[in-house]
């Protein structure tokens, strides 16, 4: 019994092949982001965000809002 609750615990801590999909995703829309707008988007932060959300929300960069947080201007 305990064996296979051990099991349960190590198996549920295995990252799932789609959260890792998703973080990709995310990671990928970060640079996407980054090359559009260049110094202004921090995608480093971004990607990290990605990382701390597992990918449970993607930046868009059309949508001004997805990426408010990311968008820094240079002085």
């Amino acid at each position: 019994m305990i064996a296979w609750i051990l099991i349960a615990v190590l198996l549920s801590a295995i990252p799932h092949p789609i959260m890792g999909r998703k973080v990709a995703l995310c990671i990928h829309n970060c640079a996407q982001c980054k090359r559009t707008f260049g110094p202004f988007f921090e995608g480093q932060r971004c990607a990290e965000w990605c990382i701390r959300i597992q990918g449970s929300s993607f930046p868009d960069c059309s949508e001004l809002d997805s990426i408010a947080d990311f968008l820094t201007k240079l002085e």
